[in-house]
């Protein structure tokens, strides 16, 4: 069952794509039966927060604010204190055994009032193009490399585009299923409905390729997040790498951002891997951190603790 929201979820004053309920709804729609979204409102602050609720055995849940580790932030409200204790309490229940709730680095007084709550917290780094002024100074904070091989890329013919063809996401995939084959270290390959879905949230989600002579080189997807532009998926075909199609790609969404007003470019964090971390650096990309909250629930814990142990002497 889809959710809905009558405090004005579909508003765009809201403060982050991720909480709310189309955006939730079409990824529950591509996760499966055990998946399903649910909605947790603050009456007293008319606020609310939408997530995932993954369901287990034994009755037990577990929540996700948001999917895929993706920001949360309850909106509608006016009292972001009576909100978090609020939705805190409706989070622990007995039937919740974890849940999980990603602020963004910007989300600093909602990052306080939930450790003010006594949610265990970590923190880890994500890798953002501050955007001030126009295109040209971004362009001039890209390191040399960097421009170099965007303006490399337009010569070697690779025109990058925003696209919302059904046959260009499936040629993307083929891609994407390709390379992951090809490294096989993916921890998810993402199912091809969840981008069927993505693809229908045309005001929120940006789906962008490159090709040559008409031939996907790569392609990549990007959220309007509030006041962001997020990167958050992309896949090149190798054969094509010579000609530098993913910075043709992530050029014209810094671009866009510019054109439509946005704070911040959000590359995404680098897992520990130095490539990874090399790439977003040389855009101009600075450090910031973010905050995980994660809650386990203590009955469940030590049930599950008598578990091992009886299959232990079992």
């Amino acid at each position: 069952m889809l959710v809905t929201d009558p405090y004005q979820a579909e508003s765009l004053d809201a403060i982050t794509l991720f909480s709310q309920a189309r955006f939730v709804n079409a990824i529950v729609k591509a996760m499966g039966k055990r998946f399903r979204p649910i909605r947790l409102p603050s009456e007293d602050s008319r606020s609310a927060i939408f997530g995932v609720e993954t369901l287990h055995s034994f009755g037990r849940r577990s929540v996700h604010l948001a999917p895929y580790g993706l920001y949360a932030h309850p909106f509608g409200t006016e009292d972001l204190g009576s909100a978090v204790g609020e939705i805190v309490a409706r989070l622990k229940t007995f039937s919740t055994a974890t849940f999980d709730w990603n602020v963004r680095f910007d989300h600093g007084s909602l990052a306080q009032k939930l450790i003010s709550a006594g949610i265990p917290c970590s923190r880890h780094v994500t890798h953002a193009l501050l955007l001030q002024g126009h295109y040209e100074k971004s362009f001039a904070r890209f390191s040399s490399t960097t421009r170099n091989l965007v303006r490399r890329a337009k010569r070697e013919g690779i025109v990058a585009h925003r696209t919302e063809d059904p046959k260009d996401l499936a040629a993307y995939y083929e891609v994407h299923k390709r390379l992951a084959a090809e490294k096989g270290n993916y921890d998810l390959l993402y199912p091809k409905t969840l981008f069927d879905e993505l693809l229908k949230l045309r005001d929120d989600v940006v789906f962008v390729v490159a090709k040559i002579d008409s031939q996907i080189a790569g392609g990549a997807w990007f959220y309007r997040d509030g006041k962001s532009m997020f990167y958050w998926h992309a896949a090149m075909d190798r054969k094509y790498s010579r000609r530098s199609p993913a910075y043709a790609i992530v050029d014209y969404a810094i671009g866009m951002a510019h054109e439509e007003g946005r704070s911040f470019f959000n590359f995404g964090g680098s897992r520990g891997i130095a490539s990874l971390l090399e790439f977003k650096t040389a855009w101009g990309a600075e450090e910031f951190y973010c905050w995980h909250f994660h809650w386990q629930n203590p009955v469940w814990q030590r049930v599950g603790r008598l578990r091992r142990v009886w299959r232990l002497h079992a």
